[in-house]
């Protein structure tokens, strides 16, 4: 059987000349200027404290994507919580002992054949095979599985016209209302699922969410939009200006360049699977020995994202205790 050697010291050295190439201005200093005492820092959970900013590395449960099986072992020193789509958290057989982020389940509408229905005090996504994802499905599952849950809510895709746009952002509104006033078990922090086509639609939803009281607000729809990161940063901004003080979280994001940039703008969570995906596309996984290389770039990927986020500090803090093969 091959035997894998540990991480030398040297990969560890490297990953830190990377971190201090990579951005010659340290995040803390972004945040900074746009905090006015109003940004939180942390936020509790029952599984830990959430100390912000963060990156919210994506898993998934079942047998789909062996490599995030092989990663997992490892997640809990390199996050501070995970990100877990609800279809697949749906498939989780053990909960891990960390903080999870279970999202809205918003995504099944993105699939061929589903539709969206109103049935007066909240909406649902019907797939092409007539079961429906509904508000207080999503939450009650939450509330037994998850820390911190995102709202059902209506992706609107660039292109759509307005007219529709209006429509599924009055569901998603509605939606993120209801489940909140269903909220009632107590250990789960519910964060109200956003969605917009210009920076008006998102200060509008923005400050509603605002005033009915949530601790965060989950911009959804900016993956398809990544590559205008003006638009994306615009956005950002005017819900930070219209709910100073909630917990602001970003979908999807996991581009390290633009991340310091949307903590300035004012976000304070993100969460991608392309540390992930990445390790796959640079190398073969076909055999043992390729799925080890693969899992090894994937952690190592996560640990310079978050060594971007919290400095050499948090690098100190991981490193004695990693015991990761290679």
């Amino acid at each position: 059987m091959e035997r894998y050697k540990p991480v030398s010291p040297l990969s560890i050295a490297q990953s830190l000349v990377f971190i201090k190439q990579h951005k010659e201005v340290s995040v803390m200093e972004y945040i900074q200027p746009v905090c006015n005492g109003k940004r939180r820092a942390s936020l509790s959970t029952a599984h830990g404290v959430i100390h912000f900013p963060t990156f919210m590395p994506v898993t998934t449960f079942g047998d789909k994507y062996p490599l995030d099986r092989m990663i997992q072992p490892y997640l809990k020193r390199l996050s501070q919580c995970l990100m877990v789509s609800y279809y697949y958290a749906q498939k989780m057989k053990r909960r891990p002992s960390m903080p999870i982020f279970v999202d809205s389940g918003g995504y099944a509408g993105l699939f061929e054949g589903t539709e969206i229905l109103d049935y007066g005090e909240y909406a649902c996504i019907k797939t092409k095979n007539g079961d429906e994802v509904k508000p207080l499905d999503v939450l009650h599952f939450q509330m037994k599985n998850a820390d911190i849950g995102a709202t059902l809510d209506f992706i609107i895709p660039p292109g759509l016209n307005e007219t529709e746009c209006r429509r599924r952002q009055e569901l998603t509104i509605k939606n993120a209302l209801y489940a909140q006033e269903h909220n009632i078990a107590g250990n789960l922090v519910l964060f109200a699922s956003l969605q917009c086509w210009d920076e008006a639609s998102a200060r509008r939803c923005a400050r509603i969410f605002a005033e009915a009281g949530f601790d965060g607000i989950a911009i959804g729809g900016m993956v398809p939009r990544a590559r205008d990161k003006e638009y994306v940063k615009s956005v950002v901004r005017v819900v930070r200006e219209a709910a100073p003080n909630c917990v602001i979280h970003v979908f999807g994001c996991g581009n390290m360049d633009l991340i310091p940039e949307l903590i300035a703008a004012g976000a304070d969570s993100f969460d991608s699977s392309s540390y992930a995906r990445r390790a796959v596309d640079s190398g073969k996984t076909e055999s043992s020995s390729g799925m080890h290389s693969a899992m090894y770039a994937a952690i190592e990927n996560l640990y310079k994202t978050n060594a971007m986020l919290g400095g050499e500090d948090k690098i100190n803090e991981v490193t004695p205790n990693m015991k990761l093969c290679r």
